[in-house]
C-alpha cells in the first residue's frame, strides 16, 4: 500500500512540473483579446509588476511619441536636404549610408524603447522615478523637439 501512494504522490509532483502554459491559437488570442490583468491584485504590488491592461492613456502617450517620432525622422530628413547637420554620430552614418535605413531604425528604435517602457508601466527606476510619469514626461519634451524642428524649417525654407 504504501509504494502505491509513493508512485501516486511521485506522479502528482512529476504532474506539477509539467509547465501547462503551452503556446497556441488559444493562448495568443487570450493574451492580444482577454484582458485578465487590468489592476494590480495586492497593496503591496504596486510597484514593480506587470499588468495586461494599461488604460487610455499609457495608449495615447505611446501612439503621440511613435508618431512624433515619425515626424522627427521626416524633418530631419528636410532639414539635413536644405543644409542642416545631424548631431547624433550614429544616425549621421545611417542618413550617409541611407535615408530609408535612417528612417526605419529611428522609428523602430523609438517603438522598441517605448513598448518596452510601456510593458514596466509601473516600475520604478532607481528606486526614484516611476516608468509611468517617465513616459508621461516624453510627450512634451518631443513636442518641444517638433517646435524646434518647425521653427529651423521657417528659417530655411
Amino acid at each position: 500500500m504504501q509504494v502505491v501512494q509513493d508512485t501516486a504522490d511521485e506522479s502528482a509532483i512529476e504532474q506539477r512540473r509539467v509547465d501547462r502554459r503551452r503556446l497556441s491559437f488559444q493562448t495568443l488570442f487570450g493574451t492580444l483579446f482577454i484582458n485578465r490583468r487590468r489592476e494590480i491584485r495586492r497593496d503591496e504590488d504596486q510597484l514593480n509588476s506587470y499588468i495586461d491592461w494599461y488604460g487610455p492613456w499609457p495608449l495615447v502617450a505611446t501612439t503621440s511619441i511613435i508618431l512624433m517620432s515619425c515626424l522627427d525622422a521626416f524633418f530631419t530628413l528636410i532639414l539635413i536636404n536644405n543644409g542642416a547637420v545631424e548631431m547624433n554620430i550614429f544616425m549621421d552614418w545611417l542618413i550617409q549610408k541611407d535615408f530609408q535605413t535612417f528612417t526605419t531604425v529611428k522609428i523602430i528604435a523609438t517603438s522598441l524603447a517605448v513598448i518596452v517602457l510601456l510593458m514596466h508601466l509601473n516600475f520604478r527606476v532607481y528606486r526614484i522615478f516611476v516608468v509611468r510619469y517617465l513616459m508621461y514626461a516624453l510627450v512634451p519634451m518631443y513636442m518641444a523637439l517638433i517646435i524646434y524642428e518647425i521653427m529651423l524649417l521657417n528659417l530655411v525654407v
